[in-house]
């Protein structure tokens, strides 16, 4: 019989959402107030942020550098906000696949630093997004980003850290992909807005991936079009929720939503409609 629980208490954000937002950006790192977005975490009710690594300055962001490093472990321990995960944009710009050999091999490089980087703070899941862009078309395509990921999976199994793929492949596709690495490194990171978008069956695309799942983004979009406040797109929470306790799912929910000028009022409303739907699992389960 499958378990039926949601033992989670582990609730994040991906940074950016709890400052001002950028405009004509859904997501972007926090230059200016990255440090701030630990206390206001911790006021809105998230124990984890989940960082943002983009190709812009990259080497200027404060995962890259051993004093940002040591900033990083500061604050978390300070407000009590671990930083569990790293969304890796990075890579959105940089694929694996259909660019010459020599621009795969630098991406590799900068994942395996990121790697070792990410477990000098603490971190579990580095996610490496394959989207838009950087989608997956073909075959050839799979191949090489299996062949370009062996050496930082094997970096990320001895550091303890596992590599989280997001892609919008069918489930049964996205399962096999990620099983057809054969390293117990790799896993699939799944967003729920991503899902929705593309008119997939969230409840269903969780069960099909809960051998392999690392990780969840919480996310909600109009069938195909944009990001939206949680509730207010065609995501079926009430689904995904159930979905979640059914396959026995005890990681981290990590929210990703469309923000406003209003950052902060947002942030707790989104942390609140989690807190709603985890009760109401709760409940009915008990």
């Amino acid at each position: 019989m499958a378990p039926a629980s949601l033992v989670t208490n582990a609730i994040g954000i991906v940074q950016g959402r709890l400052s001002p937002p950028v405009a004509g950006r859904l997501q972007a790192f926090p230059w200016e107030t990255w440090q701030d977005e630990f206390a206001r975490a911790r006021a809105a009710g998230y124990s984890m942020l989940e960082w943002v690594f983009e190709s812009d300055r990259y080497d200027e962001n404060p995962i890259w550098t051993p004093g940002g490093r040591a900033r990083i472990r500061q604050l978390a321990a300070k407000f009590g906000v671990a930083v569990p995960s790293l969304c890796a944009d990075y890579f959105m710009t940089h694929p694996f696949f259909r660019v010459p050999d020599a621009e795969r091999e630098a991406s590799g490089e900068v994942l395996g630093a990121l790697v070792a980087y990410g477990a000098d703070v603490g971190m579990q899941t580095i996610l490496v997004p394959v989207l838009e862009v950087s989608e997956i078309r073909s075959a050839r395509d799979k191949a090489d980003l299996l062949d370009s990921l062996r050496r930082p999976l094997d970096l990320a199994a001895a550091h303890g850290v596992r590599l989280g793929l997001e892609t919008e492949l069918p489930a049964r596709e996205y399962r096999a992909l990620v099983e057809g690495a054969a390293h117990p490194a790799l896993a699939a990171y799944y967003d729920v807005g991503n899902a929705t978008a593309r008119g997939f069956d969230v409840a269903a695309d969780l069960r099909v991936l809960a051998p392999v799942l690392c990780g969840v983004h919480l996310k909600d979009r109009q069938r195909g079009g944009p990001s939206v406040k949680l509730g207010h797109g065609h995501a079926d929470f009430a689904a995904c929720f159930d979905a979640l306790a059914h396959i026995g799912y005890d990681g981290p929910l990590i929210l990703q939503p469309a923000t406003s000028e209003d950052y902060l009022e947002a942030a707790r409303e989104h942390a609140r409609f989690v807190e709603d739907h985890l009760k109401r699992v709760s409940a009915h389960l008990g």
